[in-house]
């Protein structure tokens, strides 16, 4: 994988583990299986390891009240082996994520009848109607308490993800990496793009990310000066204001 992908920080900020409670027990539960024999078993939160051999109608048996997706074992070595095409990990995830169907679907409750992976806000709001109105290629700087090494650089292309890494400040002089304006200018020019930074606190990104819609939270935070666009920029908080009240 090239330098330009640092998976560790990216899977940090977007694709964290859920901290679950004893009312989260009623996640999926996503099987494998090769005929009717399971060969493997996953739900957030929680080992299935133990089912490994057992028949597909039996977990079901077992987790009548949870929703449950079957996949086909060949179906998924034909989807691993087309993701390994792709340019790198993120391309990977984002296809698979597209293409699995399940071969089998019991007591669903997602009207839309995708699979029930949330993906991060962020991420979410760069696949809409945004794209016609932002750059054909920019980046995004997100900073959590100020700290470097709590933040990651997104080069955005034509709406895509092309890389992510956290950006190397050590050259600019200490005071000036404290000031959110400085440090997004600083990254703008060593990659020639227009960068949209976000700085906000750890806490306020964990609760936004577990949030489906933390759009009134985010236009919140901005107004309150808790969290800043750095540059500040009309246009970004203009759409912020609209998918947090019009839901656009």
């Amino acid at each position: 994988m090239e330098l330009v992908y640092d998976w560790k920080s990216f899977q940090t900020l977007f694709y964290s583990k859920k901290k679950l409670n004893s009312s989260d027990l009623q996640t999926p539960v996503y099987l494998v299986c090769e005929g009717q024999v399971v060969i493997s078993a996953f739900s957030e939160g929680q080992d299935l390891s133990e089912w490994i051999g057992a028949t597909c109608d039996e977990v079901d048996s077992e987790f009548a009240h949870r929703e449950l997706f079957v996949f086909d074992r060949n179906q998924v070595d034909q989807w691993m082996n087309q993701a390994v095409e792709k340019s790198h990990f993120y391309d990977q995830l984002q296809f698979l994520q597209a293409q699995s169907q399940p071969l089998r679907r019991n007591r669903s409750r997602n009207k839309s009848g995708d699979l029930t992976h949330r993906k991060h806000f962020l991420l979410r709001s760069l696949d809409t109607w945004w794209r016609v109105l932002l750059p054909s290629h920019f980046g995004i700087y997100i900073s959590l308490d100020q700290n470097p090494a709590a933040s990651i650089f997104l080069l955005v292309q034509k709406g895509r993800v092309a890389s992510f890494h956290v950006p190397d400040l050590s050259s600019m002089i200490p005071d000036r990496r404290r000031v959110p304006s400085d440090v997004a200018r600083y990254i703008s020019e060593r990659h020639l793009v227009p960068v949209q930074g976000l700085f906000l606190s750890t806490k306020e990104w964990a609760e936004w990310s577990e949030n489906e819609n933390p759009w009134p939270q985010i236009a919140a935070a901005l107004r309150s000066d808790r969290t800043k666009l750095a540059p500040f920029n009309w246009g970004i908080a203009v759409l912020i204001v609209l998918r947090a009240y019009l839901g656009i």
